[in-house]
């Protein structure tokens, strides 16, 4: 049964040769000529001419030395950064230095007068006299609290603007150089 199975395939291969063996032929030029076509692609792409070869190490070259700038400029940036922020925390911490110094100063001429103050009040000798003193050393109190407070606020904001002070002009810095990077 398998010969005579084998023996229809033949014969029936044998009736229609004449378009299938046209079309194969075609089909295997085409396929013939895509192949030839790719290995010439590959070939070049693969044994690059010594200009490409020239073109290339030139572009590295160029991108090494465009990366090495920016890295250098990266790092002069981030020193630059480092001693703002070094300089400025010095001012910040002598500035409140000063602003406990101040704090304490004031803190002991209000113990001293309130003493006085004390002092005075004990030696009045009648309740109009208590009264009347009472109220002279509340009035004087209160401004000279007020004062204190005007100053140690003024202190305040003299320190915070001398520490930013730095900050603020590394800042302006930075962004005139990325302006001026951008604009050229």
């Amino acid at each position: 049964m398998s010969k005579e199975t084998n023996a229809k395939r033949k014969q029936t291969a044998k009736a229609t040769p004449a378009k299938k063996t046209g079309q194969s032929k075609a089909r295997k030029a085409t396929a013939k000529a895509n192949v030839s076509k790719a290995k010439r692609t590959n070939t070049t792409a693969k044994k690059p001419t010594t200009a490409r070869k020239v073109e290339k190490k030139m572009t590295q070259a160029q991108n090494k030395v465009q990366f090495d700038k920016i890295a250098k400029e990266a790092a002069s940036a981030g020193q630059e950064q480092v001693d703002v922020l070094v300089k400025s925390s010095t001012i910040f911490a002598k500035g409140c230095e000063d602003f406990v110094k101040t704090y304490v100063s004031i803190a002991q001429e209000s113990a001293e007068k309130n003493s006085e103050a004390l002092k005075t009040l004990l030696g009045c000798k009648s309740l109009n006299e208590f009264t009347e003193t009472q109220q002279k050393l509340a009035q004087t109190s209160f401004d000279e609290f007020v004062s204190s407070a005007t100053k140690l606020s003024e202190l305040s904001v003299k320190v915070a603007t001398d520490a930013f002070e730095p900050i603020n002009d590394q800042v302006s810095k930075s962004i005139k150089k990325v302006t001026e990077t951008i604009a050229a």
